[in-house]
């Protein structure tokens, strides 16, 4: 499984968002339930699929998710 798929899981586990509306240009005005705390939720269900750890700022970075498979590939997370 991709990355970006395995990123749409975690959307549709925290978020409840629709697979199908998920793609790299998604970002958090298209997902209803991505406010601070959801956020923070995503990011915990991230480093443990993925077996990571984020710095803060790299949290905050986290503005789309086209940033969010930079920031993954920068820890070596990548297809």
């Amino acid at each position: 499984m991709s990355v970006l798929d395995e990123l749409a899981k975690i959307f549709e586990e925290t978020f409840a968002h629709d697979r199908s509306r998920f793609s790299s240009g998604t970002v958090p005005d298209d997902v209803k339930k991505w406010d601070s705390i959801g956020h923070m939720s995503m990011v915990a269900a991230m480093e443990e699929k993925f077996g990571v750890q984020f710095e803060v700022d790299e949290i905050m970075e986290m503005v789309d998710v086209k940033r969010i498979l930079e920031i993954l590939a920068g820890k070596g997370v990548k297809d």
